[in-house]
C-alpha cells in the first residue's frame, strides 16, 4: 500500500465522530441488536422447513440445493445496489425496505406453486437481507465512535447467531404441527415486528449531493469558514486505494465460507458416519463456544486494535484446518477430529465480525454506501464461491479441501499483519485525535 493510500485510509478511519453511539446503550440495543435478534430468529425458524419444501416439488438433490444457493446469490447481488441506494437516499429508507421485502417474500413462499417461483423468492430474501445489513454497517461506520465499532459489529453478529441458534427449535415444532410452510408465516411476522424498534431508533446518514470530478469550488460551512468540496470516489479509486483491504475481505470469506455452509458437519456425517443427533450436538457445542468468544473479540478489537485480534484469529483458523487435513490423511479417530473441530470453532469466533468492523473503519465518509457495497460484494462472493471450491477439491481429497481453507486463513492473517495499518484500538484513535488537535492549534 502506497503512502498516499495509507494516509487516505487512516484519515477516513479517524473521520467518525469522537463521541458517538455507545456499544451498550438503549439506542444501540433498539436500533441494532434487537432487530438483528428478531430477524435472525425468523430466519432460523424457516430453516427446518426449507429442505422439506424443496422435496415437496419432487426435485433431485442437486436441484434442491438451489433453494440455498439462490439466497446466497441474492445476497451477493444486493451488495452494490444497496451501497448506491444508501448514498443516494440514506440508510434509514434502505434499512426499513429490507424487512418489508423480507416479509413479502416470506408470506409469498406460503403460496408458491412452482419450484422456479420458490427460487425467485429465496433470491429476493437474500437481496433483502443485504439491504438491512448494509444499512446497519453504514450506520455503525457513520454514527459510532471508533473505539466502540468492534463491539457494535461483533455484538450485532452475536445477536444474529443467537437468533439463528434459537429459531430452528421453534421452526421444527411448527413444521411438524402445522405444516411445512407455516414457519414462513412466523418468519414474515417477525420481519414486520423487527420494524417497530428499528423505525423508532434508526438515524439516517447524510446524503451528499453529486459533485463533478473536476470540482474545485470550495463550499462554505455554517461557521462561515471555507471548506473544500467533498471528494469524489469512483469505483476505480476505491479499489486502488484500499486493494489490500478488499483482499482481506475475500480471503477471510474463503476461510469462513465452508464453515458457515456447514460443510464440516457434512464431512463428519460422510467420513465418520455421525447421525443427525450427533451432528446436532456437535453444531450446538460449536455455537456455544463461538457466541461468548465473539462478544469478547469485539471488546478486544476496541481495546487492543484490530490486528492483535485478527492475526491470531485467522492464524488459528489456518493451523486448525491443517490439523483437520492431517486427520483426513492419517485416518485419525473421530475424537481427534472433534477436538480440532472445536478449536476451529474457537478461532472462528475470534474472527467473527472482524472483517465488517475493518470495513466500517476504512469506509470513506464521502462514499460509505458505495465502498461498503463493494466490500460486501467481495466478501459475499468469497462466501458463495469457497463452498464450491471446497466441494470440488473433496472429489480429489478431503485433505485438499481443508488445506484450501487453511491457506485462505493464512493469507488473510499475513495481509493483516504486514500489508495494512492498524485501523482501531483506543491508542490508535487517541493518536489521531492528538494529531488533529495539534494541527488545529498550529493552524
Amino acid at each position: 500500500m502506497s503512502e498516499a493510500s495509507r494516509t487516505e485510509v487512516q484519515r477516513g478511519a479517524a473521520a467518525s465522530p469522537s463521541e458517538g453511539m455507545k456499544a451498550w446503550s438503549w439506542a444501540a440495543f433498539n436500533s441494532t441488536y434487537l432487530p438483528a435478534l428478531i430477524l435472525a430468529m425468523g430466519t432460523g425458524i424457516a430453516v427446518p422447513s426449507i429442505p422439506a419444501i424443496a422435496q415437496s416439488f419432487h426435485v433431485g438433490f442437486a436441484v434442491a440445493t438451489g433453494i440455498t444457493t439462490s439466497f446466497l446469490i441474492g445476497n451477493v447481488a444486493g451488495a452494490l445496489p444497496a451501497g448506491w441506494l444508501i448514498d443516494r437516499f440514506g440508510r434509514r429508507r434502505v434499512m426499513l425496505m429490507g424487512p418489508i421485502l423480507t416479509a413479502v417474500m416470506a408470506f409469498a413462499v406460503v403460496w408458491a406453486r412452482t419450484y422456479p417461483e420458490l427460487l425467485v423468492l429465496r433470491f429476493a430474501d437474500g437481496f433483502a437481507a443485504q439491504l438491512w445489513l448494509m444499512g446497519r454497517l453504514a450506520g455503525i461506520s457513520h454514527g459510532s465512535s471508533p473505539d466502540q465499532r468492534g463491539r457494535q459489529v461483533s455484538w450485532m453478529f452475536g445477536m444474529d447467531n443467537t437468533g439463528r441458534a434459537l429459531g430452528p427449535l421453534i421452526g421444527g415444532f411448527m413444521a411438524t404441527s402445522w405444516g411445512i410452510r407455516s414457519p414462513f408465516v412466523a418468519y414474515g411476522v417477525l420481519a414486520l415486528l423487527a420494524l417497530v424498534p428499528a423505525y423508532r431508533y434508526i438515524q439516517d446518514t447524510p446524503r451528499r449531493e453529486v459533485v463533478r470530478a473536476d470540482t474545485t469550488v470550495p463550499t462554505t460551512s455554517t461557521s462561515g469558514m471555507h471548506e473544500p468540496a467533498p471528494q469524489v470516489y469512483t469505483y476505480r479509486r476505491l479499489l486502488a486505494t484500499r486493494a489490500n483491504y478488499f483482499a482481506i475481505a475475500f480471503f477471510a470469506a474463503c476461510a469462513r465460507g465452508p464453515i458457515q455452509a456447514s460443510l464440516l458437519n457434512l464431512y463428519a456425517a460422510f467420513r465418520y458416519h455421525l447421525q443427525p443427533d450427533q451432528i446436532g450436538f456437535l453444531a450446538s457445542a460449536a455455537a456455544f463456544i463461538m457466541l461468548p468468544i465473539g462478544f469478547v473479540a469485539g471488546w478486544a478489537m476496541d481495546r487492543f486494535g484490530r490486528k492483535r485480534t485478527m492475526v491470531p484469529g485467522f492464524g488459528g483458523v489456518a493451523v486448525t484446518m491443517i490439523g483437520l487435513a492431517l486427520t483426513a490423511i492419517f485416518n485419525m479417530t473421530v475424537a481427534v477430529y472433534v477436538t480440532i473441530f472445536l478449536f476451529t470453532a474457537f478461532f472462528q469466533g475470534i474472527t467473527g465480525g472482524s472483517i465488517q468492523t475493518v470495513g466500517a473503519d476504512v469506509a470513506p465518509p464521502e462514499a460509505r454506501g458505495k465502498f461498503l457495497g463493494i466490500w460486501r460484494f467481495v466478501g459475499q462472493g468469497g462466501v458463495a464461491l469457497s463452498p464450491l471450491i471446497f466441494a470440488s477439491l473433496a472429489t480429489v481429497s478431503y485433505a485438499a479441501s481443508f488445506l484450501f481453507v487453511g491457506i485462505s486463513g493464512g493469507i488473510a492473517a499475513t495481509i493483516v499483519a504486514f500489508r495494512v495499518p492498524e485501523t482501531g484500538g483506543k491508542r490508535t484513535f487517541a493518536e489521531h485525535a492528538l494529531k488533529r488537535r495539534s494541527a488545529a492549534k498550529s493552524g
